[in-house]
Parts: structure tokens; sequence; C-alpha cells
């Protein structure tokens, strides 16, 4: 996905958002602000949204030396979500379909992201969740997920944001040994790194763990790491849970299902006007 004219007022909230996140100094913030307009002034528009991210979090890194802003809340997070993890197992164990309701759960995860909404509050998350139960979905991919995920030999997971992660272990678990997860290469907003592998429950439990050898909040072909295109290129299923992981790819031409809530105005535009924060399944060169 290209960037927009409409996504350009985002970029500049979102800095300036964070900037006041990390430091009260108002020079600090015009730096950081003044830096990100020329940038997006430059700006080449075949740029993804997650690879402007990227950009921005440069710039607040050199600013402010803080290296990742999001340390705190992605620990609340996934204390959050471990919480819920027990009752959400009985949900699905107990639904009729519980393939779709656990889709349902693993989609919902997806509410808790600090990136694409600046006014996200964990504790407003609960009901979000509970009200993806009942949301529409379209449940013919669902069942093409299923069956691609039954068939596939080599699955590459690319995950997305913390507390979310301790959601997607319930998709993971049943295809372990055939799964290869990836997690970001360096921290990004509130994205998954090594650091909260083991206490979002998800250490040792795929055959294999990489990263993307970037911080991009998404997937950007030109920062990966060659051990990721590796898998990348080679995998022959790919999951990619979240919306940046859509905006970055959703123009490859891997097998590929993406996974996410709609949360923005752009995407929810490309997807025909759908409600903010739809449930979505969407894949990509599967037959």
């Amino acid at each position: 996905m290209k960037s927009t004219i409409d996504c350009m007022p985002c970029f500049i909230e979102h800095a300036l958002h964070v900037s006041r996140m990390l430091t009260s100094d108002e020079d600090a913030q015009l730096k950081i602000l003044r830096e990100v307009m020329r940038r997006a002034a430059d700006l080449d528009m075949a740029t993804t949204p997650p690879e402007m991210a990227r950009e921005i979090h440069k710039i607040i890194r050199e600013v402010t030396g803080v290296k990742d802003p999001y340390l705190d809340v992605k620990d609340k997070s996934t204390d959050f979500a471990l919480e819920l993890l027990p009752s959400l197992r009985k949900d699905i164990a107990d639904a009729a379909d519980p393939f779709e309701m656990l889709i349902r759960v693993v989609i919902a995860g997806n509410i808790i992201d600090y990136g694409a909404d600046i006014h996200f509050k964990l504790e407003d998350a609960y009901e979000k969740i509970r009200q993806a139960f009942q949301a529409p979905l379209d449940l013919d991919s669902v069942k093409k997920l299923k069956r691609c995920l039954d068939s596939a030999s080599n699955i590459l997971y690319i995950s997305d944001n913390c507390g979310e992660a301790v959601f997607d272990r319930l998709l993971i678990e049943p295809y372990a040994s055939k799964l290869t997860l990836a997690v970001r290469g360096a921290p990004i907003l509130n994205d998954l790194t090594l650091r909260e592998l083991e206490v979002s429950g998800l250490a040792g439990l795929p055959k294999r763990v990489i990263t993307t050898g970037d911080c991009t909040p998404g997937v950007s072909v030109k920062h990966s790491s060659p051990e990721f295109l590796e898998v990348f290129n080679s995998a022959d299923l790919i999951i990619a849970k979240g919306q940046g992981n859509y905006e970055s790819m959703s123009d490859t031409d891997r097998p590929i299902f993406f996974l996410f809530r709609a949360k923005c105005k752009v995407i929810r535009r490309l997807l025909d006007n759908v409600p903010h924060g739809s449930l979505h399944v969407i894949s990509a060169n599967i037959p």
C-alpha cells in the first residue's frame, strides 16, 4: 500500500503525540516535528505508511535518546492479555465452531494498538474484544484459512503487537511444529520483539523464531534481514497479523492471509468503506 495525502496529518499527529509522551521540552518537540515535516514534504508516495513510521521513530530516538518509548505499555498489555487468556480459551472450547471463535479472538487482540490509534486505552480493550465475538466476519475466508493452515507444511507467522501476541498463541499452538514466528528486529511502537517473547508464552512454542532484522512496524523488504527474506520467500503460507503488516505487504506476490482490524480511514476506504474496528481475514495469491 502506498502512502496517501490522507496519511500526512496522521504522520504529524503521531510524531507530536510520541514526542509529548517522551519529553516536556518544547524545543525538542519542535525539532522532531520540523524534521518529520521535512521528511513528509519529500516523501516518495510509493513509500508505505509503516516505512514512514520507521523514519519518524528514528527521528524521535535521535532527538530524545529513548530507544523503546512503549516499554511500559508493552508489558502492561501483555499482563492484560495473560489475565484474559484462560477465559478466552473456555469461550473457544464452548463455541459452536471453535476455529471460527479462535480466529475472532486472535483478530480481536489487534485492538491493542498504540500506533494506529494514539488515543487507545487498555482499559477499553476488554469490551471491544468481547464485541468481536458477534461482529461481522467473512466465514468463507475463515474456512479457507483453516484449509490452508491444515495443508501447509512451512508456515511463516508474522506477529504484530504485544498483548495481541498472547492471543496469537491460540492459533500458533495447533501448527507450532511447522511454523516459524517472526517478530520485529528492534523496538517500534508496541510491537513484539524478542524481549517480550518468553513472557507472552511464545518462547519454545514454534519450531523456529526469527526477527525481521528491522524496526519497521510491518515488513519492509529493503530493510529486512537476509534470514527473514529467505524464510519469507520459501514459506508455502504466510500469516500476517495487524494493519501495519497489511499496509506494508498488501501488494506482495507471496501466498498470504492478513488478519487484522481496520483502524484508519485510508484502510477502511480501501476496503469499501468498512466500519472502524471491523474484523478482516483477507487472502492474496492463494487459489
